[in-house]
């Protein structure tokens, strides 16, 4: 499938989704508002999150070189299910900023390649990504409309927009644009009583393209595995 197929189709779901959650949430706000005004509240919260990311790789010689890491922050807008409020969806828009460090050698554009095993370190490689977050999320807690602190679980899938892309080595930095995907998508999970919530993330779709490498390492293949906190703020 052709990268502008892949963009156009990630985009006609994307809008799919936002708009049939749009139409859920107003349907779903008038009946529990027509069932129990008294009981209906939502629970729209800000959102900061910081994680440490595990970099898995189809590669034996691929080696991370430190602490790769992930930002985020945004907000959310709660769509109750239940008229007791303890069921719901929510639709964000917030910002992530991931920075990977790994041991990928440039070559070319758009071309990598791995260092030897037992050979001698090479420097780092870093990656530093920027991108436009869309989570969507199925939530339960334990909350009324008095109760601010409570269990809950919240479980779903985050569509990124990666805009800004950028690597580094040594004092070299370098901008890519076709080496990496554009857009991406992760299933995410956080748990926790009332502000704090351990978080974790797999990510779905691949991080570097499969064209992206040379011959003597095609293909490498990286799975970002994020572990971490994150804060909801009423």
């Amino acid at each position: 499938m052709k990268d502008f197929e892949k963009k156009h189709l990630f985009t006609l779901l994307l809008r799919s989704l936002l708009a049939g959650l749009l139409v859920l949430t107003s349907l779903q706000a008038q009946e529990t508002v027509a069932a129990d005004d008294r009981a209906f509240y939502r629970e729209d919260q800000i959102y900061l999150g910081a994680s440490f990311m595990i970099l898995e790789s189809n590669q034996e010689r691929f080696k991370p070189q430190g602490l790769s890491r992930h930002f985020q922050w945004g907000v959310v807008r709660d769509i109750p299910l239940s008229a007791s409020g303890r069921f719901a969806t929510g639709i964000g828009l917030g910002m992530g900023f991931e920075r990977y460090t790994t041991n990928l050698i440039p070559l070319d554009v758009g071309s990598y390649s791995l260092p030897e095993l037992n050979s001698t370190p090479v420097d780092p490689f870093f990656i530093s990504v920027q991108s436009l977050e869309f989570p969507l999320t199925l939530r339960w807690r334990g909350s009324s409309p008095t109760d601010y602190a409570f269990w809950r679980v919240y479980g779903g899938i985050t569509f990124q927009w990666n805009y800004r892309i950028k690597a580094k080595q040594n004092s070299e930095v370098i901008a890519l644009s076709d080496e990496l995907d554009t857009f991406g998508a992760s299933a995410n999970l956080s748990f926790g009583f009332n502000t704090w919530n351990f978080y974790l993330a797999y990510r779905l779709t691949p991080f570097l393209k499969s064209d992206g490498v040379n011959e003597q390492a095609l293909p490498i293949e990286l799975t970002p595995i994020k572990v971490g906190l994150i804060f909801y703020l009423l």
